[in-house]
C-alpha cells in the first residue's frame, strides 16, 4: 500500500514538472520572439533615419526666419563680449558697405551734397520758433554744463575735479574705464547748483564706438509716474546699445542717487551727456523717473544721437533739453534716414556728372587717350579672351560687332577687373551714308575700322569716358542705367547726352519707385529726444548764399537759436561741416557767440 502511494506521488511530481517545464519553455519562446521583433523594427527605423539624413544633406537647408534677439544686458565675460562685438561688426557692415556702393560713397554723396547746398535755413521755417534774450540765462547754464561734460570726456579725472571745484567726498560713483555697452560715467555732488550731476562720456574709445554702432531698434517702454501712481505707459523703440548701457548705469546710479537724495532732499538730479552719451542720458532719464525718489530728474543732451521713436521723444519734452549745433549730422542720423539718403543719391544724376569730370579732368582725359591708343594699336585688348591677334579681329562684319557689343554688355556683370579690357564700342556705328555726312576726315582717325565703319578718335575718347564711369560704378557693384536704344544708328555720345538731361516730368517719389527702393522696411524711425533747441548760422542777406559756412563765425554771419519741431530730423542734410559741427569745442564757440549777442549793456556772465 505504501509502495503504491509512493509511486503515485512520484508520477504526479514528474507530470507536474513536465507541465511546468513546457509552460516555461513556451513563455521563453514568446519573449524571444518579441525581443527579436523589436530588434528588427529598431534596425529598420535606424536604416530609414540614416537614409533620410543622407537625403536631407543634399537639399539646401531652409532659412530660419526667426530673428535672434539683441542682448538686453551688458556682456559680463570675454566670450559674451566677443560674440556681441562680432554681431555688431556684421550689423554695421550690412547697413553701410553692404548697401552703399563704393561709387555712391566716393562720388554720389559728394555730388548730392553739391546739388543740395546749404539747408540750414530750413530750420528757421515752418513751426520753428526763434528764441531771443529770454533764453540767455539758460544758455549760460547749458554752457557751464557742456564744459563740465567736455572736461570729463577729454581730460583726466583730476583735471575735471579741479575745473568743477569738487572734493573727493563730492564723488558718489566713478567709472572711468569703458567697456562694450558699459560706458564711462560719474556721479558728483555740485554744491554750486545744488544738483547731483550724472555725466556720461560719448563714443571715444573703440568699445564705446561699438556700443554706438549697435543701432538696432529694440522695444523700450516708459511708465509715467505721478506721486508714485502710474498714470500712463508710452510704448516705442530705442537704440539697442544705448538701452543696454543705460540699464547698466542704472544698476550703479540708482542706489547711490537714492541715498544722496534722502540726505539732501533739496537737491535735484541732472543727467548730462554728449553724442552717444546724450542718447544714453536721455534713455536713462526715462528709467530713473520711474523711481519715486528720482521722479523729478532732468536731462541735458548735447548733440544726441537719434535714439528713440516719435512717441517716446515727444513724451520727454518737459524734462529733456536737446541742443543741436548748425549742420550737425548725428541728431538726424538713423537707419531709416540713411536708407532715405541712399535712395536720393541713387536716383540722382551723379554718374553723368562723373562722366563729365572724366572728360574735363586732365589726368582722366590722359587715361582716356591711353585707352584709345591701346585699342588702336593693340586690337586684341578689345577682346578679353583673345590671346593671339588674328585677321578676324582687325576686320569684322557688322554682325560680329553686334555680337561683340552684346558680349561687352554681359561682361559688366562680372568682376570689375573684367570691365577694363572690354572697352569696345557697345553700339554699332552709323551706316556709310551717315558717316559720309558727318565728315570723318575733319577728325583724326584710329585703326579700329572695318569695311563699312570708320570710328574717329574723338568718338572713341567720348565712348571711353562713359566706359570708365561704368567701370567705377561696376567696381562698386552698382547697376548702371541701360542706355540701349532701338535705333542702331545712334552713337554712344548722343546716348550719354540724353541721360544727362533732367527728367522734369518725374517727381522724386516716381524716381524712387522706378529705382525700386523701399525705405519702409528699415524699421522704426528714430529721433532726438525732448525739447530741441537748434543753433543756426546763416549768411547775412547781402552775402552770397552760395558760399559755404566756414569754420569760424565772423561779422557777416547771422547766429540765432530756434526751438525746432521734431520732424525736421527725419532727413539727413549734407554739408561740408556736418562732422566738425558735432564736436564740443564748436558747440562751446557757438554758445558763447549767442550769449554775447543776447547780453545786455554792462551785463557780466558767471561761468
Amino acid at each position: 500500500m505504501g509502495t503504491k502511494n509512493m509511486a503515485a506521488a512520484m508520477g504526479t511530481a514528474v507530470l507536474l514538472y513536465l507541465v511546468l517545464s513546457g509552460r516555461l519553455s513556451v513563455e521563453d519562446a514568446e519573449e524571444r520572439r518579441l525581443l527579436k521583433e523589436a530588434t528588427r523594427q529598431q534596425t529598420i527605423q535606424q536604416k530609414e533615419k540614416k537614409k533620410k539624413n543622407k537625403h536631407n544633406k543634399d537639399k539646401p537647408k531652409p532659412k530660419d526666419n526667426r530673428t535672434v534677439k539683441w542682448p538686453d544686458k551688458a556682456p559680463v565675460h570675454f566670450g559674451q563680449t566677443v560674440g556681441v562685438a562680432a554681431r555688431t561688426v556684421r550689423y554695421t557692415w550690412k547697413e553701410t558697405l553692404g548697401k552703399w556702393t563704393l561709387g555712391e560713397i566716393a562720388f554720389g554723396i559728394k555730388y548730392f551734397m553739391k546739388q543740395q547746398g546749404n539747408l540750414q535755413h530750413e530750420f528757421t521755417e515752418g513751426k520753428s520758433v526763434q528764441l531771443g534774450h529770454e533764453v540767455r540765462d539758460e544758455l549760460v547754464f547749458l554752457l557751464r554744463h557742456l564744459k563740465l561734460c567736455m572736461y570729463f570726456s577729454k581730460k583726466p579725472y583730476k583735471v575735471f575735479m579741479e575745473h568743477g571745484r569738487y572734493r573727493n567726498d563730492d564723488v558718489l560713483v566713478k567709472k572711468c574705464k569703458a567697456r562694450l555697452m558699459r560706458p564711462s560715467f560719474t556721479v558728483v555732488r555740485d554744491a554750486y547748483t545744488k544738483c547731483f550731476l550724472l555725466l556720461i562720456r560719448g563714443a571715444i574709445s573703440l568699445q564705446e564706438r561699438l556700443t554706438a554702432a549697435t543701432g538696432a531698434a529694440v522695444p523700450f517702454h516708459h511708465v509715467v509716474m505721478h506721486e508714485g501712481v502710474v498714470t500712463d505707459v508710452v510704448l516705442g523703440h530705442a537704440h539697442c546699445g544705448m538701452v543696454v548701457a543705460a540699464r547698466w548705469i542704472a544698476k550703479y546710479a540708482v542706489p547711490a542717487l537714492t541715498d544722496a537724495i534722502r540726505q539732501h532732499p533739496d537737491y535735484n538730479v541732472k543727467i548730462i551727456g554728449h553724442s552717444m552719451g546724450a542718447g544714453i542720458a536721455s534713455i536713462l532719464t526715462y528709467m530713473l523717473r520711474e523711481h519715486k525718489e528720482l521722479s523729478s530728474c532732468t536731462c541735458i543732451a548735447f548733440a544726441p544721437a537719434a535714439c528713440m521713436t516719435w512717441e517716446l521723444a515727444e513724451s520727454g519734452k518737459d524734462f529733456i533739453t536737446t541742443l543741436v549745433n548748425r549742420t550737425d549730422l548725428v541728431p538726424a542720423f538713423s537707419k531709416v534716414s540713411a536708407a532715405q539718403l541712399r535712395a536720393e543719391v541713387t536716383v540722382s544724376s551723379w554718374l553723368s556728372d562723373l562722366r563729365d569730370q572724366i572728360q574735363h579732368t586732365r589726368f582722366l582725359n590722359l587715361v582716356n587717350r591711353s585707352v584709345a591708343f591701346m585699342r588702336s594699336h593693340v586690337p586684341f585688348v578689345s577682346h578679353p579672351h583673345s590671346k593671339v591677334v588674328d585677321a578676324d579681329m582687325l576686320v569684322k562684319p557688322n554682325e560680329d560687332l553686334k555680337e561683340e557689343g552684346t558680349h561687352a554688355t554681359e561682361q559688366k556683370k562680372h568682376h570689375c577687373l573684367s570691365c577694363f579690357p572690354c572697352m569696345v564700342l557697345r553700339h554699332p556705328s552709323p551706316t556709310p551714308t551717315s558717316s559720309a555726312s558727318s565728315n570723318p576726315a575733319s577728325a583724326p582717325q584710329v585703326a579700329l575700322h572695318n569695311n563699312n565703319t570708320v570710328i574717329t578718335e574723338s568718338e572713341l575718347i567720348s565712348n571711353n569716358s562713359a566706359l570708365i564711369a561704368d567701370l567705377i560704378a561696376g567696381c562698386s557693384g552698382s547697376a548702371l542705367p541701360d542706355t540701349e536704344s532701338d535705333s542702331e544708328s545712334e552713337s554712344e555720345l548722343e546716348i550719354i547726352r540724353e541721360t544727362k538731361e533732367p527728367e522734369s516730368s518725374k517727381t522724386q517719389l516716381e524716381l524712387l519707385a522706378d529705382a525700386n527702393l523701399d525705405v519702409s522696411t528699415e524699421g522704426p524711425q528714430l529721433f532726438p529726444p525732448g525739447r530741441i533747441m537748434h543753433m543756426v548760422v546763416l549768411p547775412m542777406p547781402e552775402r552770397d548764399p552760395a558760399l559755404e559756412v566756414g569754420s569760424a563765425v565772423n561779422e557777416e554771419e547771422l547766429v540765432n537759436v530756434y526751438e525746432t519741431p521734431r520732424e525736421f530730423y527725419s532727413k539727413i542734410r549734407l554739408a561740408r561741416s556736418m562732422i566738425r559741427d558735432h564736436y564740443m569745442p564748436r558747440y562751446i564757440k557757438t554758445l558763447q557767440i549767442l550769449i554775447d549777442k543776447f547780453a545786455k549793456p554792462g551785463q557780466e556772465e558767471i561761468l
